[in-house]
């Protein structure tokens, strides 16, 4: 498979594995974001050492533009419906903002569960791409 002009190959869904494990959400706390880049338009959101989320710059048929942002680490599977899991925003700051409101509602019920909470984080296959896609934050 050749790499796209970006140099990142894209890896169809059904050749991702999603992996599950717990993590203590207190490793959460007063932590910032930060944005590492996947691809043209699109970046992982890193918080405490894992991928929380993603944001995407998406442009329409009439050429506006408007970023996309979801939460992609916590498992939410158990919260009430109103937990936004993805939105829309007319900026990179605006999206990020969204995307942290509804990390820390997430991250508010988590601590009241007194314990470690599933997450989930999907990852290529170590042979389409030679490397596991991490959810580590890169030191330095």
């Amino acid at each position: 498979m050749k790499a796209p002009a970006g140099g990142k190959r894209h890896i169809p869904k059904k050749e991702r594995r999603t992996l599950n494990t717990t993590v203590n959400p207190q490793r959460f706390q007063a932590q910032e974001i930060s944005l590492s880049p996947l691809a043209r338009g699109q970046s992982a959101v890193v918080l405490g050492g894992l991928r929380i989320g993603r944001v995407s710059h998406a442009v329409n048929g009439e050429g506006k533009t408007s970023w996309l942002w979801s939460l992609t680490g916590p498992s939410c599977s158990s919260l009430p419906r109103e937990l936004r899991m993805c939105g829309e925003a007319l900026t990179l700051a605006d999206a990020k903002l969204q995307l942290r409101h509804s990390f820390d509602s997430w991250l508010g019920w988590a601590l009241s569960q007194e314990g470690p909470v599933q997450w989930h984080w999907t990852e290529a296959p170590p042979e389409r791409n030679g490397h596991k896609e991490g959810v580590a934050a890169r030191a330095g």
